[in-house]
This record gives C-alpha cells, structure tokens and sequence, in this order.
C-alpha cells in the first residue's frame, strides 16, 4: 500500500517567498468569522476595499469594521495599502495569494469558493 494520496501533487507549488509565511492558527482564526468571511470572500477575485466598503457590506460600523481588518491584517490574510487621498486605506489579498479569481492560497490551506 503507497503512503501517498493520488489526488494529491507530489510537490505541490509553494507560496512566494516573498510572502511571509503564515501562522495557521492566526489564519484560520481570522477567516472562520462570520463578519469578516463575506469581506474575505468579496476580496479573493483581487478587488480592493476600504473600511467603509467593508463595513456597508458586513453591516457593521466603521469602527467595528477597522477592527474586523485589523484581525485580517494582524494574521497576513489581508494587505493595505494608502488610497489616493492618502486618507483612505484600501485592503486586499495579496496577488501572489490568489492563483486565480475565487481561490486563495495561504501556504497551509488553499480555499476554492466555487466549491464551498
């Protein structure tokens, strides 16, 4: 009996290294929210939101919303950066996280949403 999975890749393709390397506790802990999960979902196909974006989608106020992306940023999930008026912080999965629209790869994990 073979100890390795058919389904599986026998090298599957690491994460850049660029990208530091997360904890999967932290990750997990940010994404398995149910404010922050719809945010995380509207960002795996590469837009960029700002607070006051995420919290008209979470229904949650701008405040709370800071702190919801807090989480995210804290845990490597997400990336900011300053929008043009430099008032304005706009959050995204990094590129090299998301292979393509609708999935993303945290090293540890890769999540599908087209199969959730």
């Amino acid at each position: 009996m073979s100890d390795s999975s058919p389904n599986l890749p026998a090298n599957p393709p690491a994460v850049p290294a660029s990208l530091p390397k997360l904890d999967p506790v932290s990750a997990l802990f940010a994404l398995g929210s149910s404010v922050r999960w719809p945010i995380i979902q509207l960002l795996a196909d590469g837009r960029e939101m700002t607070i006051t974006e995420c919290a008209a989608v979470a229904g949650r106020t701008r405040e709370n919303m800071g702190k919801q992306m807090g989480v995210l940023l804290a845990a490597d999930v997400v990336e900011f950066r300053l929008g043009e008026d430099r008032r304005q912080s706009l959050y995204s999965i990094p590129a090299a996280r998301r292979p393509a629209s609708g999935v993303f790869d945290y090293g540890f994990c890769k999540i599908d949403l087209k199969l959730l």
